[in-house]
């Protein structure tokens, strides 16, 4: 049988899109399940199952009984060719296996550089939007940190919301030795060779720290953040993350199409995996994505601090009532709704709340 790129000439079109829907639940197990597993005989299965849970009730035998019943009696069994079985377990894996694989074309262009944002929030809480993660951000950081420390800084909150995907573990190595005592091991990758990352310094803050996340925050960024939660007790703030602390490789398959899979894992001692289902928040706070895109360009003019203080709005008092007006309105009328950053503000918060705990403390 004929497996390799260009091995199938016959065209797509066989597949109708039950049939494959169905070859997708029954064939994917196939390679799988090597040796039958042990039958259930003595806990019979309940006859409320259906879909996943009953496919995932039969064994390696009952697999292949129903698959060979389809190949040879179905309506449509002429159309269950090798071909079409091994797409349909193909589309069974990828799914199976998401975040972890997937098939592509050429090779997407490098993501544009995002510079490193800072500010100082308030008196004592500093605010930094990391960007991505690159050589000239760590450089960034280090005089980022260097200011918050001369001017007294206590708190931080790092925003991994604007970093792009990347599996560039060790400059996540490097983001997080900023705030961990040097020779902490951060975290480990496991693969065909496995890695522990450590710490290597300089560290710049010791201080409170919270980190916004979000569904875009993922691969070496979700690792940071993990590795400081563990080792500095950072808390996350925002939705949770994508689940894609993998390192990939790609298999060049002809004819321009590619599979792009995970052949290692970062993992943090101590926490549960991240892959594949994300870092969940220590403080969950949504936001939506136009909102925050708009916030995030008009940061560098503004600064962040008109989306996390808002002004004391005038309230209606016994003057407006005669006049007939209400202040709460007209002021709202002019512009609009305020932007606001409620994970940002929920961070700042919280930091306060901690700092205040500790000093009282």
């Amino acid at each position: 049988m004929a497996t390799g790129p260009g091995a199938d000439a016959r065209p797509a079109t066989l597949m109708k899109p039950r049939l494959a829907a169905l070859l997708l639940t029954a064939a994917a197990p196939v390679l799988v399940a090597q040796e039958p597993a042990p039958s259930p005989a003595a806990e019979p299965v309940p006859a409320v199952l259906t879909g996943e849970d009953r496919l995932q009730a039969l064994d390696a035998e009952q697999i292949r009984a129903a698959i060979d019943s389809l190949r040879r009696q179905h309506i449509e069994a002429e159309a269950i060719d090798d071909p079409a079985m091994l797409r349909a377990t193909l589309r069974g894996l990828l799914s199976g296996l998401q975040p972890g694989a997937e098939l592509s074309g050429a090779e997407p262009a490098p993501a544009p550089d995002v510079p490193l944002f800072s500010e100082i929030l308030g008196d004592d809480t500093g605010y930094l939007r990391l960007g991505s993660l690159s050589t000239e951000n760590i450089a960034r950081l280090d005089a980022a940190l260097e200011e918050f420390g001369d001017k007294k800084v206590s708190a931080v909150v790092l925003d991994l919301r604007a970093t792009p995907d990347s599996d560039n573990f060790e400059l996540a190595a490097q983001a997080a030795g900023r705030f961990t005592p040097p020779g902490t091991p951060l975290f480990s990758l496991s693969g065909a060779a496995d890695k522990v990352f450590t710490a290597g310094g300089p560290r710049g803050f010791d201080g409170v720290v919270a980190i916004l996340i979000d569904g875009d925050t993922s691969g070496a960024a979700e690792v940071l953040a993990a590795a400081l939660r563990r080792h500095v007790r950072a808390m996350l703030v925002g939705t949770p993350t994508s689940g894609r602390t993998v390192q990939f490789a790609v298999v060049d398959l002809g004819d321009g199409h590619r599979l792009r899979l995970a052949v290692a894992e970062a993992r943090v001692e101590g926490l549960p995996g991240i892959y594949p289902r994300g870092l969940e928040p220590d403080l969950e706070v949504e936001q939506d994505e136009a909102t925050r895109a708009s916030i995030f360009a008009a940061a560098p003019e503004t600064g962040m601090a008109p989306f996390v203080y808002q002004p004391e709005r005038e309230q209606l008092n016994e003057a407006a009532l005669v006049a007939g007006t209400n202040p709460e309105i007209s002021n709202n009328g002019d512009n609009g709704a305020a932007l606001v950053d409620r994970p940002l503000q929920r961070a700042v918060d919280l930091v306060t709340a901690i700092r205040l705990f500790r000093d009282g403390d």
